[in-house]
């Protein structure tokens, strides 16, 4: 009897209770042919002085990540850079916007991705970034300035800026103006014109793209979770499904850690609940 509850003790722990999603892969052999289509031949610079960390990171983020985020190579590396802009992480900003133009991502694509996130960062941030993506795309024989890719004039900006915002977030916009005090009506103009106006209405990057970019950019400040549960129902809305939701999520991650990234999946959740999906 004791044999047969020791032999029983013995295949209980040696059979996991269920089956992992990390399950399955070479996590090494997959970072290294990620890491190189992007990057190159060339180790991790990190892996000089902290080679244990370093190898964490390029399995997690070259082999883990990219096969759990279900969103395309373009999308994944847009958001990307803006979660690094707005970190200020220059120096991997630098390498991943490198790695974007060697996996084909347009530089018009990458440019347009940050001016979109001057709305919600600020103008420093952004031309400093700016600063780092032109001195790669020089280096890539891209010549600057890239083509204008605005459509509103001083005239309509407004206008045009309020009636997507109206047509993308519906009626509760006018509503919400309508209860904004005179001495503070500036400030919804403001973000009518400048956010929607200037931004969204910009060519290049499609509606869905640009809520990605927005949900990776408040995501990654940790603040605002009424406008965060806006844009994830704007992504959604725009043609995005739950699992591209996930997936911008998803490739936050490793820049932003486990308490940012859990809180703007229990907001998710909570819009996906709402939505019946």
């Amino acid at each position: 009897m004791r044999t047969a509850l020791i032999f029983m003790c013995v295949v209980m722990m040696a059979v996991p209770a269920f089956a992992g999603t990390l399950d399955g892969y070479d996590r090494a052999k997959l970072a290294d042919e990620n890491y190189r289509l992007a990057q190159g031949t060339d180790d991790l610079p990190e892996a000089v002085n902290d080679p244990e960390l370093a190898s964490v990171m390029k399995k997690y983020i070259y082999a883990d990540i990219i096969r759990q985020a279900k969103i395309t190579q373009t999308e994944r590396k847009l958001v990307e850079i803006v979660v690094l802009t707005t970190n200020q992480n220059h120096k991997f900003l630098s390498r991943v916007i490198d790695g974007a133009v060697n996996l084909g991502v347009k530089p018009i694509e990458i440019r347009e991705a940050l001016y979109h996130v001057a709305p919600y960062i600020g103008f420093p941030k952004v031309f400093e970034a700016l600063d780092t993506a032109n001195e790669v795309f020089t280096a890539h024989g891209v010549k600057l300035p890239l083509e204008s890719q605005g459509t509103t004039t001083d005239a309509d900006r407004f206008e045009k800026g309020l009636a997507f915002q109206v047509e993308a977030y519906g009626e509760r916009i006018n509503q919400m103006r309508d209860a904004t005090p005179d001495y503070q009506r500036h400030l919804q103009d403001d973000l009518s014109a400048f956010c929607f106006g200037d931004t969204y209405t910009r060519g290049t990057l499609d509606y869905k793209m640009r809520e990605m970019l927005t949900m990776a950019v408040i995501g990654t400040l940790g603040t605002g979770e009424p406008q965060y549960k806006s844009h994830v129902a704007g992504t959604l809305a725009a043609g995005a499904t739950k699992e591209e939701v996930i997936g911008v999520i998803t490739t936050m991650n490793p820049y932003i850690g486990f308490p940012r990234t859990l809180n703007a999946l229990r907001i998710a959740n909570e819009v996906f609940a709402e939505q019946g999906k």
